[in-house]
């Protein structure tokens, strides 16, 4: 019966022994059981051989004439990358032989005369060892590979707190891109974190090594990473412990630079409360800032005043020269805006030609008259787009807190109405919210 241990691959045995009697019986019994055999009479014949083919496994006499077998397998072993495994024959009752076969990297001995059985289940279990050990370490380089390859961070940790392995990302992301490993350096000197806010670096991200009761990943969401040369990165990072048995045996670290992230969720935010044509907050932003506003202004006692703002005279812009014209027109409109107000203020733009001026740091009722005139003022100069010269005015409405209102809905609704006041008026002109409210007006 044939027997294949490496996929179809029979397995090859080499020979080595000057008895040429003893080459010839192992030879036979070795292909009776379905092994593939090559023969060499001694050390140096089967250097050469070994040099020009793959074997699977050595018999190798212990004693032979010139270089004996343990100086062979020395050879052999110190030579080869990947050396087979060597089993010994010895018809020698000599500890030191065989101390010296296994010092040179033999992996077993038996004895002459040879027992054929014992032979043959020897072989079954030095190949199937040596098998397992290849597949065990293919194994290994293929999840190495897989760990260098991945797009995250990843750092082992042995039972004595070592970096046993941590992969190219990592090490780029740590700013060690340099340096092939940090193998051998204890962890907490490479991994250092600190909670958002916080520049301690001094957060201990495996403490499963210092608390038994921790059995799970340890997750910290969004930590600061420090950096080899100071600096520091949002990470997402997870540490998990390695059991043998109920103790603890190392741990695994992974972690994520986020700040693309962070930047994404930034941005979506930002346009979540902007204006994409004049970068003006917008009206989500004002329905969440003037509660705001209302509330500390009635905590510290003082004004709140807000500004209703209506072009007049934009429509015929669209109308007549394009939406085009009519949007550089409303960009020039938020910069005039800006430019009246304090650090203090903040302008809105609510959609089409409608803004909203909130005055936070203004003392008197006045004060917020001045602005909407400045306003008016500025907005009655020509505006200049692409070939064209535009000419607006502006219709502003004036609610104060908490003169006239308690809350923000009610507060935009009462300027909404002064502002179409100051239009019923003639345009180009400011009026306070005058205490009727309009069953027709609706914000």
């Amino acid at each position: 019966m044939t027997t294949t241990f490496f996929s179809d691959t029979i397995p090859l045995i080499l020979v080595v022994d000057d008895d040429e009697v003893i080459r010839m019986l192992l030879r036979q019994f070795l292909e009776g059981e379905g092994y593939r055999v090559e023969e060499a009479s001694d050390g140096q014949q089967a250097l050469h051989k070994l040099t020009a083919k793959s074997f699977d496994m050595i018999i190798m006499d212990i004693a032979m004439p010139g270089a004996d077998g343990p100086e062979v397998c020395q050879s052999i072993t110190s030579s080869l990358a990947n050396a087979p495994p060597i089993l010994m024959i010895t018809a020698l009752d000599d500890e030191t032989f065989v101390d010296r076969s296994f010092q040179a990297g033999a992996v077993d001995y038996i004895h002459k005369p040879i027992h054929w059985s014992v032979l043959k289940n020897r072989i079954r279990y030095i190949l199937g060892s040596h098998r397992a050990k290849l597949e065990l370490e293919l194994l290994s380089r293929q999840y190495e590979m897989i760990l260098d390859a991945a797009a995250n961070g990843i750092c082992g940790v042995d039972e004595k707190r070592i970096i046993s392995y941590i992969n190219p990302t990592g090490l780029s992301m740590l700013g060690y891109g340099d340096q092939p490993s940090l193998s051998g350096m204890p962890y907490d000197q490479v991994i250092k974190i600190s909670m958002p806010g916080s520049d301690d670096f001094d957060l201990d991200c495996c403490p499963f090594f210092h608390d038994d009761s921790m059995t799970a990943s340890h997750h910290f969401d969004e930590v600061r990473m420090l950096r080899k040369d100071g600096t520091s990165f949002p990470a997402d990072f997870r540490a998990t412990p390695i059991f043998r048995g109920t103790r603890v045996a190392g741990g695994v670290i992974v972690f994520q630079d986020v700040t693309e992230r962070q930047q994404a969720a930034e941005l979506i935010r930002y346009m979540a409360n902007h204006d994409s044509l004049t970068n003006l907050p917008n009206r989500n932003y004002l329905r969440k800032r003037l509660p705001q506003a209302i509330s500390l202004a009635q905590r510290h006692d003082r004004l709140l005043c807000l500004l209703f703002v209506d072009l007049d005279r934009f429509k015929p812009i669209n109308d007549t020269y394009g939406h085009g014209i009519g949007d550089i027109v409303l960009f020039k409109v938020a910069q005039r805006l800006m430019k009246i107000l304090r650090t203090s203020d903040s302008i809105c733009r609510l959609g089409g030609d409608e803004f909203v001026i909130l005055l936070e740091s203004t003392s008197t009722v006045e004060g917020a008259e001045l602005v909407a005139e400045k306003a008016i003022e500025t907005l009655n100069e020509p505006i200049e787009a692409g070939d064209h010269v535009c000419y607006i005015g502006a219709s502003i409405g004036i609610s104060v807190f908490p003169d006239d209102c308690k809350d923000a809905e009610t507060m935009l609704r009462h300027a909404d109405i002064a502002m179409y006041d100051a239009k019923k008026k003639g345009r180009n002109q400011w009026q306070r919210f005058s205490g009727k409210e309009s069953p027709f007006i609706t914000t």
